[in-house]
């Protein structure tokens, strides 16, 4: 069967805001409880269909739709892009196609494991991942036919996959369990209690589990696990968002809730009563996507913004350190000549070495005089029979508050 063309109903979207807002909703032709919608390799997004005469459709950011047949990848139901090309899952195998020609370059591989299809992602080794019922299936890209199937992880009733922190987490319907499976086949379980139907995970580690199952209703994190009630609402699909917070689908309400790692909970996005939300995806251009299966549209919401970086703290400025001065040679406290008239000489440094100093030599009496720039050794020369104090500060910079000095008396002899 060849391509369909849809753009019945589209909405024109609106201007990109700060806030979270929908942006446009876009009619396909049918999208049920678990077709994924995913990112595609062109910038698009494409989700799966469930009318049963086109398996997948390509939405660009401008709201134009179009629908394409997969053949021998009927009731597709996963998606996911790995290798540029996009993978999808549907019952008993998986098939990969081109976005440039999606009819025309679908390559299927049967996959007994894959009886019940459900949600693809990319792991942490590059390999699609999926999983149904009680089995986690490994899909190469590069050679699909060798997938490995891993029976023995601990899940008994798959719903959803995601990865993050370097491995695979899985939500367990059936076991009331999330599962953490290493790319090894290794599971751990992490029991949620209720019946989790979404799970989406960060590159840190923190994983989000949307549970319709408890009662009353939660969206949790862990580990460990840390839930938030919200009753009544259904909460479904879950992706991780370009705003550092997870985003989960409430079919019941009509509304996209926004969960914190550290557990806080809005609900920014609501859509038109019967709109039935269930599956989400973070897309390109600060967005998140959800489908809406009760009214058989795809919304796209716009503004969901990184958060702004943190304004860097000014580096302050070091304060100069105060150089120390130091007199390291001068006359003795007191000083005898036969003369009139005698010569003091005084040498300096400083620590850190090097600058410069100003100096005065002082008469008791007399006022004090200007420091002058002055170089070791400094002389003068002066009158016997006073008391001289020389002071010397280092100048380089901050000067030296505490100058060195040194007093000395001149005495005449008889």
């Amino acid at each position: 069967m060849g391509m369909a063309l849809t753009a019945v109903g589209l909405t024109t979207p609106s201007a990109a805001h700060a806030d979270p807002m929908v942006a446009g909703t876009y009619a396909v032709s049918s999208v049920g409880t678990n077709n994924q919608i995913t990112p595609g390799p062109d910038g698009n997004m494409w989700v799966t269909l469930d009318g049963g005469t086109t398996e997948v459709a390509r939405i660009t950011s401008a709201g134009v739709v179009t629908e394409f047949d997969l053949p021998g990848a009927a009731n597709a139901v996963g998606i996911t892009s790995a290798a540029d090309r996009l993978w999808v899952t549907y019952p008993g195998g998986v098939a990969n196609f081109s976005t440039t020609d999606p009819s025309g370059t679908v390559t299927t591989t049967p996959i007994a494991a894959i009886a019940d299809p459900r949600i693809m992602t990319v792991g942490p080794d590059g390999n699609v991942w999926t999983a149904s019922n009680d089995k986690v299936v490994r899909i190469p890209p590069s050679n699909p036919g060798t997938a490995t199937t891993f029976p023995g992880t601990g899940v008994t009733g798959a719903r959803a996959i995601a990865s993050g922190s370097g491995a695979l987490w899985v939500a367990d319907f059936g076991g009331a369990q999330v599962v953490r499976v290493g790319t090894d086949g290794v599971g751990t379980s992490f029991p949620t209690g209720g019946g989790p139907q979404g799970v989406a995970a960060t590159p840190a580690g923190v994983v989000a589990v949307a549970n319709p199952g408890t009662n009353p209703q939660t969206v949790a994190t862990l580990p460990p696990l840390a839930g938030v009630a919200v009753p009544n609402t259904d909460p479904f699909g879950a992706t991780y968002a370009a705003d550092g917070a997870f985003w989960i689908a409430q079919f019941l309400t009509d509304g996209l809730a926004r969960l914190t790692a550290a557990g806080a909970v809005t609900t920014p996005v609501t859509f038109p009563a019967g709109s039935g939300p269930r599956q989400v995806s973070a897309g390109p251009g600060n967005t998140v996507w959800a489908t809406l299966d009760t009214s058989n549209r795809v919304a796209q919401i716009s503004g969901v913004a990184p958060p702004p970086a943190p304004t860097p703290s000014p580096t302050p400025t070091p304060t100069p350190t105060s150089p120390k001065t130091i007199i390291s040679k001068a006359p003795p406290k007191k000083v005898t000549t036969r003369k009139a008239r005698t010569t003091l000489v005084f040498r300096f440094r400083s620590e850190p070495p090097g600058g410069q100093f100003t100096c005065r030599l002082s008469r008791r009496g007399k006022s004090l005089p200007p420091w002058r720039g002055c170089t070791s050794p400094k002389r003068y020369t002066v009158k016997s029979g006073h008391r001289y104090t020389f002071r010397v500060r280092a100048a380089e910079g901050p000067l030296d508050p505490t100058p060195a000095t040194r007093t000395v008396r001149v005495v005449r002899a008889r």
